[in-house]
């Protein structure tokens, strides 16, 4: 049926035949540490949204992109910079009312 597909066997857990699952499992435990001494938190399920954020952004050099540009086609998109906005209008944000304000504006425009 699909002639492209290679099938794998082997055991669950076991570190020669699963080395890719095991190196990633691994990493995801280490940014997770990490995450949780730089924040002083033991709250790892928070910290796992931003891990899992990173992962998918991160270029895989095995497809030669993000896992996430692989599924959506496109940049993840985060944060104001990801809006096109100049840098002088971002820096001279100070509160939630001023996004609040520049959202409006931009709607209207």
């Amino acid at each position: 049926m699909w002639e492209d597909v290679k099938i794998v066997h082997g055991k669950p857990r076991h570190s020669q035949s699963q080395g890719s699952v095991e190196r990633a499992n691994r990493d995801v435990e280490d940014m997770l540490a990490t995450w949780m001494a730089e924040n002083n938190s033991t709250d790892w399920p928070s910290g796992l949204k931003f891990i899992q954020c990173q992962k998918n952004r991160a270029l895989h050099s095995g497809i030669g992109r993000s896992p996430y540009e692989a599924m959506f086609g496109c940049t993840a998109r985060t944060g104001l910079l990801s809006i096109g906005l100049p840098n002088d209008e971002i820096n001279s944000l100070r509160t939630e009312e001023d996004v609040e304000e520049l959202l409006k504006q931009m709607q209207e425009t």
